[in-house]
């Protein structure tokens, strides 16, 4: 849906533009210009709101969060008969986990990380060069918490990074820091921005839609510590403990689970009480979020009147082992398309295309083979809703979820011997799926693993939750166990390393 306090208009841009590029102001003009600046809630919005707009990439099938599921047994692309989706065997190398260094995808989400983090720097210095208010300090707050989410990204995907963290760094020179610096600068800089922020909801302050106020930091924090020891390579209880207490500290917020879990995926998903963190979507104003574009079948076009996109292109989908761990009752499953595909009409039957184009197109779970897979192999993903005849979706991203709160709860409390209360806060999230809550005896890491996949499909916590839990090298369908864990880190990219030589390549590469 639209939302127009985030659509920054051409004009804002401009003006944010001509102001940040004068060199040689009359000083008492010049200091004029600051402190109106500094003073106006308009200008500050505009440029802090600017910034967020980068979010709107972070869902292209080449950025981070669709990138790490593509390396999970969530989410495969195999190559279909006919030759599409082979592309070098780029889809492919991500299941297997043989991506190097040069692969195009992991380059991708470097880059786009590495774009906001510099053009959040650029903001954060204009308005350090302000007259300091409250509402400076604010601003700055809220984009360095912003800034911390994509250093996360790069952290839990790269680990070992390079921290540019102001304009004055020269990026070609800056060394890579270990993953443990990159953890303790976070923790450090989500506890010291994080309280600045607004504690009001998007239901009581509807400008906080979209942005990351005090509650997405400790979100933030409780995901950090969550990940402690996957990250430092400790081994105690002090991560789950502090994650414990943040999740505890959100409970209090003012989310709650919706009662359908699919509107939280809806067109009309502004209203969503469970939503913490959003990348606000719109078909026309801000667009970006086409993951039924990769997922359906070239021949559902007519159905959702997309004749005219150019799509969609029938890749990405999910195999049979991971379709198979949703009960046929979970609420969760109608996120998936499955079965014998109609027209518009609901009554004819749509056909493969291509070689095999006599075909009844039947999405079935299992996948046949990883380079010349069926056109109705692996089911697809319907979970966002879509927006007929138009390849962007209204619908918007949730990165943050309460029901991740209460499943993160559930997980410290396993983890450090009370799994009897951790049921406590897995109930309402199984609740919610129409499924009966886990017993004592059969709940454990691996029913909890399963459980998270179920709820978080493709949205980009496979990953982590997979090398948290120790299965992240498992063989799966078409793959080997990794011989080794190198591939839980992702290359540094060729690219980045020749524009920056000091930067050290992750072990394995």
């Amino acid at each position: 849906m639209k939302k127009t306090h985030l659509l920054i208009t051409a004009a804002l841009l401009a003006g944010i533009s001509i102001y940040s590029c004068k060199k040689e102001l009359n000083t008492p003009l010049d200091s004029v210009t600051k402190t109106a600046a500094a003073g106006s809630t308009a200008y500050l919005k505009s440029i802090v709101l600017g910034t967020y707009t980068t979010l709107q990439g972070l869902t292209a099938n080449n950025a981070m969060l669709l990138t790490s599921e593509e390396t999970t047994d969530a989410l495969i692309v195999p190559g279909r008969i006919g030759g599409d989706w082979a592309d070098g065997g780029v889809w492919q190398q991500l299941w297997l986990h043989t991506y190097t260094p040069s692969h195009d995808n992991i380059s991708g989400a470097w880059n786009n990380a590495y774009n906001t983090i510099g053009s959040i720097n650029v903001t954060i210095s204009l308005l350090q060069g302000l007259p300091s208010t409250s509402a400076t300090t604010y601003s700055i707050a809220e984009l360095k918490t912003l800034r911390a989410y994509f250093y996360f990204l790069l952290l839990t995907n790269y680990g070992n990074v390079p921290l540019l963290t102001s304009t004055a760094q020269d990026a070609s020179k800056v060394k890579t820091s270990s993953a443990t610096d990159v953890y303790n600068f976070l923790i450090t800089e989500l506890k010291t921005n994080g309280p600045i922020l607004s504690s009001s909801t998007p239901t009581k302050d509807p400008a906080q839609y979209g942005r990351l106020n005090k509650w997405g930091a400790y979100f933030l924090l409780a995901k950090l510590y969550l990940n402690q020891n996957a990250i430092t390579g400790s081994s105690d209880n002090s991560g789950y403990n502090a994650c414990s207490a943040y999740c505890d500290s959100l409970s209090t917020a003012g989310y709650s689970l919706q009662s359908n879990f699919l509107d939280n995926f809806s067109s009309n998903n502004t209203g969503s009480s469970e939503n913490i963190f959003v990348i606000p979507y719109d078909h026309i104003n801000a667009q970006g979020l086409v993951i039924q574009m990769m997922s359906f079948h070239y021949n559902q076009a007519a159905k959702y009147n997309w004749g005219s996109t150019g799509g969609p292109w029938n890749g990405f989908c999910a195999n049979a082992d991971y379709y198979g761990k949703f009960n046929n009752a979970d609420a969760r499953k109608a996120g998936f398309q499955q079965g014998i595909q109609y027209a518009a009409d609901g009554v004819t039957p749509l056909k493969t295309r291509g070689s095999d184009s006599s075909l009844t197109l039947n999405f079935r779970p299992q996948v046949s083979n990883l380079y010349t897979a069926t056109e109705y192999d692996g089911v697809r993903q319907q979970k966002w809703q879509l927006t007929p005849g138009y390849q962007s979706m209204d619908a918007d991203f949730a990165l943050f979820r309460y029901s991740d709160v209460l499943l993160m709860k559930a997980e410290c409390l396993l983890r450090t011997g009370s799994p009897a209360t951790a049921l406590n806060y897995t109930a309402p999230v199984r609740q919610r799926a129409g499924m009966p809550n886990f017993t004592v005896a059969a709940f454990n890491a691996d029913s909890l693993l399963a459980e998270r996949g179920r709820e978080f499909v493709w949205e980009g916590w496979r990953r982590q939750d997979l090398i948290r839990f120790g299965h992240f090298g498992d063989a799966k369908q078409f793959k080997a166990p990794d011989a080794d864990g190198h591939t839980k880190l992702f290359p540094v990219p060729t690219s980045a390393i020749q524009k920056n030589p000091n930067l050290t390549q992750n072990p394995g590469y």
